[in-house]
């Protein structure tokens, strides 16, 4: 696919902006059978006054692979400098988006920086347009710049975009919108505009926005997307995950509360509206799937945890308890062996074999030297009639006959919810000699659409709505002796170590009742795609 490449300088205020835009001649449209969907991403923002401008771009670098997982459509960063801020969009693999020469050009910048913004991108809502690449720059009329990336999706009503004074490009994405309806809000100050901008939106969102001076960070009311924040020399650094912090060798000091929006600058960080104690409603996939196994985020026991990160869970431990009740709920009998898909369903797999006490053995292995062996299959949402490829490439089998002859196998996955992967896997192994092959998912059926940035757009796509949740039906489609999904109160025990379940009047409430967000399996959120949150009764 050939690339094009155009170099942007813009002066603003006596400084000028150079931005880098690389992307693809081929451009998915939002409105192609293979559109871009929607999905959470990665985000960095440090804030470190008299840093050189290689410093902030090796650190940025550095955390933003370690949150590549989240977003691997591309790289986007944004450096303010004492010279203007040096931004880069690019559409690729981390290797492409992050070339050697780029750092050659760093090491040649002169100046200092006092922030600076990492992005990585998984198809955000709305194409692939170079509109919606991350950070989005926008100069409000009375001269602020304003600089904005986001991990999440907005409810945007028609209000909102009709407050805009400019044409809304085809396609643009929801961060897009937020960032032209932060650049026409009301307000003197930088404060001012966020707090009114703030107040008229909604949804799931981290969000970060660097202004000439200052570095904000803000969570929606629900916490449904992750955020921490760290110490980082003679300033913080914020993430979306614990591991890009662990990977500078920062402590992590806290999560953003919800509802928290902080400004950080010279003088310290400053809370400029409060958070709220005690947990939200965290998005029950970033357990079970997105977030790194070695990133660790609060149960929420104790009200207080999210100021205690040695309180904390990693996303391993609770994926391993997750296949212990999923053994106890969903056992296979005579099993010669168990085995997690890599990579996220090998701890579900390996507590899984614990639980039904058959002996585990890592037979699907991930080849990282393949081109797809770095890619996340479920984010390839828009390149669904390659998916079959893309496992025979990603993940082999062990060519051992005596391990597949007449063998009862049972395929652990962190969850099921197109089906696409686990077809060809599943093909693969009977091939291969297996007599049987029982599926077993560490998370519920998912049937029904995501609105709050997870890339399930339609009812169709969603095996388990196809088949309106019938696990024969469901084994039939991808050929499997047998299907079992672990139970909505087994998945909410697998957070709660020391505080029991609470079981609502209404069975689709449980999530909600339990803090977390599971409405792509209840059809229940907490907040609707209109913005109206839901009232539990």
């Amino acid at each position: 696919m050939d690339k094009t490449y155009s170099l942007i300088n813009i002066n603003i205020s006596g400084k000028v902006i150079t931005a880098i835009i690389m992307s693809e001649k081929e451009i998915i449209s939002a409105d192609s059978p293979e559109r871009a969907l929607q999905e959470k991403c990665g985000i960095v923002g440090i804030y470190s006054p008299g840093s050189s401008i290689l410093e902030q771009f090796d650190t940025g670098t550095i955390a933003s692979r370690a949150l590549w997982h989240r977003g691997q459509h591309g790289l986007g960063f944004t450096i303010n400098t004492d010279q203007g801020r040096k931004k880069y969009l690019r559409i690729g693999t981390i290797d492409q988006a992050l070339p050697p020469e780029l750092r050659n050009e760093f090491e040649k910048a002169e100046g200092i920086s006092d922030w600076a913004l990492f992005h990585t991108r998984y198809g955000t809502s709305g194409n692939y347009d170079e509109n919606n690449l991350q950070p989005i720059s926008v100069r409000t009329p009375e001269g602020m710049n304003f600089s904005v990336t986001h991990n999440g999706e907005f409810t945007i009503n028609q209000d909102i975009r009709d407050s805009i004074r400019e044409n809304i490009p085809d396609g643009a994405s929801d961060t897009y919108i937020f960032a032209k309806t932060l650049q026409y809000s009301p307000g003197s100050t930088p404060d001012e505009k966020i707090m009114s901008v703030l107040q008229r939106v909604n949804g799931a969102y981290s969000l970060l926005i660097g202004t000439d001076d200052a570095l904000f960070a803000a969570r929606d009311q629900f916490g449904i997307r992750p955020m921490v924040i760290g110490k980082y020399q003679n300033g913080f650094i914020i993430a979306s995950e614990t591991h890009a912090l662990d990977k500078l060798g920062i402590d992590t000091d806290r999560e953003i509360k919800r509802g928290e929006i902080i400004k950080i600058d010279r003088n310290g960080p400053t809370v400029i509206k409060k958070g709220s104690e005690g947990a939200g409603n965290f998005c029950s996939l970033e357990l079970a799937y997105f977030s790194r196994p070695d990133s660790t985020t609060p149960t929420f026991e104790q009200t207080d945890d999210a100021n205690h990160p040695d309180r904390w869970m990693s996303h391993l431990r609770f994926r391993e308890t997750s296949g212990l009740i999923l053994a106890r709920e969903k056992p296979v009998k005579n099993v010669t062996l168990v085995v997690g898909v890599p990579d996220s369903g090998v701890p579900v797999g390996t507590g899984y074999a614990r639980g039904i006490n058959a002996p585990y053995r890592q037979v699907i292995l991930r080849d990282h030297y393949d081109q797809n062996g770095q890619v996340r299959t479920f984010m390839k949402d828009n390149q669904m009639t390659s998916l079959s490829k893309m496992v025979a490439g990603k993940l082999s089998l062990v060519p051992d006959p005596i391990i597949w002859k007449d063998a009862i196998i049972v395929v652990v996955d962190d969850s099921m919810i197109r089906g696409s992967t686990s077809k060809p896997i599943n093909k693969i192994m009977f091939d291969a000699g297996a007599k049987e092959v029982h599926w077993r998912l560490g998370f519920p059926q998912v049937k029904f659409p995501c609105h709050l940035g997870v890339s399930m757009r339609t009812d169709d796509e969603l095996i388990a709505n196809r088949h309106n949740g019938d696990d024969k039906e469901i084994a039939k489609e991808i050929g499997a002796t047998s299907v079992g999904y672990i139970s909505n109160e087994g998945f909410i025990k697998a957070r709660l170590e020391h505080k029991n379940l609470f079981i609502p009047n209404n069975p689709k409430e449980i999530f909600l009742a339990n803090n977390g967000c599971g409405g792509c399996v209840t059809g229940i959120y907490p907040i609707s795609k209109d913005g109206t949150i839901y009232k539990r009764k």
